[in-house]
């Protein structure tokens, strides 16, 4: 072989192996590839920002972006994989989670506000009413997280949750408090300053860490930690824990809001949708049956009408899937019911290169030249007419991927791979198999016997 196909051959050969290597153990599908949620099943969220209709545009965004970002760290953090969080109009921000379950717990992750305040307690009681004539305004009354105390609580707070670092479930060795807690950990801004706090409380005070307007603990201040608060912010940086009657679940989910820090405004659930794994699974087979028969139907195609060059079209096309299927677990793209249709499409588009050269190379065949020539001459005549159907759909991909969404999306990805890889296949592994094996030799046509 000359030095160019050698190129052509390694660059073939590295593509194939890429592929097989990206795609083992190839089944089942959803350990290969990312499954979106009308194939995985999963639950689907559209969470509107409130109180935004009175804001500038610009402020809007940043909020929207804020809330993407906050509700991004949530779901990784809890260990929900594959999300697709992305802003929904002005003030929506949409929400998809393959593989959940519980829409319920999707909600308490997402919606939560997540604002964590310190107040001082001003008194107690096991009825609102009560606290109620003793309340004077700017004060506010919370209840305890199991409802048995509701607590009057000055009305600014002391410290809030901007200052935390960290929040970690704990499991109490106290036999006379087993449980679960929540151990809060302050940066150094917010260690220092609940030092300051720490100060201007009397020993038996009663500190309320309220979260969304919810008492989970209302600890006294002991003389031990008024004590320790003199020796510094290290002292009391990792002191504060939040207790409650916590199961795992809970407590994990409550240590994920804290973490990921309060949301900007509050937000509410305006739509939702589950799908059941049962029938994701039945589009995944459904799909998957419709690609399987659709690629059966092409390969026999193109050997009925080509022959031996319908062996390289279907070589061609095995190896364009292969790449398809590879870049979208190199890329993570989550391949969609519509990506399947897209896949499909893929296919017929797929041998359609590999028709128009085909056909050229017929044409200068029946023009008398040698195979060797007709196969050179059809590659380059025919490349024009190739690049212009092929980048054309291409652009259209692109074009439904930036401005689409959704089902939009996910079939303009497996297009614009599949046309892209079509290209490759066909410009680079045909060529390369014309010219090197003995099919080049084979072309289903005669030279037209020349005219005295």
């Amino acid at each position: 072989m000359k030095r160019n196909e050698w190129i052509r051959f390694g660059v073939v050969l590295g593509a194939l192996f890429a592929a097989v290597g990206l795609l083992y153990p190839f089944w089942p599908l959803g350990n290969v590839i990312k499954l979106g949620l009308d194939l995985q099943g999963g639950v689907r969220l559209v969470l509107q920002a409130e109180g935004l209709e009175d804001v500038e545009p610009a402020q809007r965004r940043d909020m929207v972006d804020r809330l993407v970002t906050i509700f991004s760290e949530r779901v990784d953090q809890y260990g929900l994989a594959n999300a697709e969080i992305r802003p929904m109009g002005g003030d929506r921000v949409e929400v998809r989670i393959p593989g959940a379950t519980d829409p319920e717990e999707a909600k308490q992750l997402l919606g939560r506000t997540a604002l964590l305040e310190f107040r001082k307690v001003l008194d107690a009681a096991a009825n609102r009413e009560d606290l109620e004539a003793k309340r004077v305004e700017p004060q506010e009354i919370f209840p305890s997280n199991d409802r048995s105390e509701y607590y009057l609580v000055q009305g600014e707070p002391l410290l809030t949750g901007e200052v935390l670092e960290g929040a970690v479930v704990r499991t109490s060795t106290d036999p006379r408090s087993p449980g679960l807690y929540i151990a809060l950990t302050f940066n150094r801004t917010g260690a220092e300053r609940f030092v300051e706090v720490l100060r201007t409380l009397q020993v038996n005070d009663r500190l309320a860490i309220i979260l969304d307007n919810v008492v989970y603990s209302a600890p006294l201040i002991s003389a031990s930690i008024k004590q320790a608060a003199q020796g510094g912010w290290r002292a009391v940086q990792d002191s504060t824990t939040i207790t409650g009657r916590f199961t795992f679940e809970e407590a994990k989910l409550l240590s994920v809001v804290l973490r990921s820090g309060a949301l900007p405004t509050r937000v509410q659930v305006i739509e939702e949708q589950t799908v059941g794994p049962t029938l994701g699974a039945d589009y995944i087979r459904r799909g998957m049956t419709a690609l399987v028969i659709s690629f059966v139907i092409v390969l026999g195609y193109m050997i009925l009408y080509y022959k031996w060059l319908g062996l390289v079209a279907d070589a061609a096309l095995i190896l364009n899937m292969l790449i398809v299927f590879a870049a979208l677990r190199a890329f993570g793209a989550t391949l969609t019911l519509p990506g399947i249709a897209g896949l499909i499409l893929t296919i017929g588009m797929a041998v359609d290169a590999n028709v128009i050269i085909f056909e050229r190379i017929k044409e200068e065949r029946r023009a008398g030249k040698s195979p060797k020539a007709c196969i050179t001459a059809g590659f380059t005549k025919s490349l024009p007419a190739v690049l212009d159907a092929n980048i054309t759909t291409i652009i259209t991909a692109v074009i439904l991927f930036t401005l689409g969404s959704g089902p939009v999306e996910g079939f303009a990805i497996t297009l614009g791979l599949g046309v892209a890889a079509s290209l490759f296949a066909a410009l680079v592994a045909s060529r390369l198999l014309l010219e090197t094996t003995g099919i080049g030799e084979r072309i289903p046509v005669k030279p037209e016997p020349s005219q005295a």
